[in-house]
C-alpha cells in the first residue's frame, strides 16, 4: 500500500528545473556519500567518531538494527545530476523523523526545501502518520525557517555529545494533537495560524 502511495507523490518537480527522486537509500549510497563531502564539510560538523577498536561492534549493531519506514530522495537536475538529498525513518509507531536534508552550496537558497516540503508533509500524512519531527543545530536558521513557515513548533532541545546543542521541531497532522500540544503547554491558540 505505501508504494501505491509513494507513486502518487513521487518524482517530484522542484524549482529550478530539479527532480526529487524516491530511490532505495542502499543503491544511491556512493553518490550521497558523495553528496555529503560537499554539502556536509567534516571540519564543520565537528561528530564524534567511533574508536576503531569498537568499531566492529557498532557495525553488528547497525546491521541488525532496522528503521521501519524509511524514505529517501536524491535531488537530480535534468541532466541527472545530483544535487542533493533526504532521508527520513519512522521515530515512533506514528511519528516520521527528518534525519538529514542537504543541498550542495550552488543550490541553497532557490526554495528547493521550501517546495519539497509541503508535499512531502501530504505524503506522510497519507501514510497515516500524526506527526514529523526533526532536529537542527541552532544555527542552521534556514532550514528552520523554513520549516516554521509551513508550521513546524519548536518542542525541546537536546545536548548530543556528537551532534552538539540541537533544536527538535515537530509538525502535527491534525488539529487535534496541535490542540493538544498547545493545551499542554497553556499556549492560546494562534489566531494567524492556517487550519489544517
Amino acid at each position: 500500500m505505501s508504494e501505491d502511495i509513494r507513486t502518487q507523490f513521487f518524482p517530484m518537480s522542484l524549482p529550478a528545473g530539479i527532480i526529487g527522486q524516491s530511490v532505495n537509500r542502499t543503491t544511491v549510497a556512493t553518490e550521497i556519500q558523495e553528496l555529503n563531502a560537499q554539502i556536509f564539510r567534516a571540519h564543520e560538523l565537528r561528530l564524534f567518531h567511533v574508536p576503531p577498536e569498537r568499531q566492529s561492534a557498532v557495525q553488528r549493531l547497525q546491521q541488525s538494527y532496522t528503521r521501519s519506514e524509511p524514505e529517501c530522495v536524491v535531488f537530480y537536475t535534468d541532466a541527472h545530476l545530483p544535487v542533493g538529498w533526504f532521508y527520513s525513518y519512522r521515530e515512533d509507531a506514528t511519528t516520521a523523523f527528518i534525519d538529514t536534508i542537504g543541498f550542495l552550496p550552488a543550490y541553497r537558497g532557490r526554495g528547493l526545501y521550501s517546495a519539497f516540503l509541503p508535499t512531502y508533509l501530504a505524503y506522510v500524512a497519507a501514510l497515516g502518520y500524526e506527526r514529523v519531527t526533526t532536529t537542527h543545530h541552532p544555527n542552521n536558521r534556514a532550514i528552520m525557517i523554513a520549516e516554521l513557515k509551513v508550521g513546524f513548533d519548536i518542542v525541546g532541545m537536546e545536548l548530543h555529545e556528537s551532534h552538539g546543542p540541537l533544536i527538535k521541531l515537530a509538525y502535527f497532522m491534525h488539529a487535534d494533537r496541535r490542540d493538544g500540544f498547545e493545551q499542554t503547554f497553556s499556549m492560546a491558540p494562534d489566531p494567524t495560524a492556517r487550519p489544517r
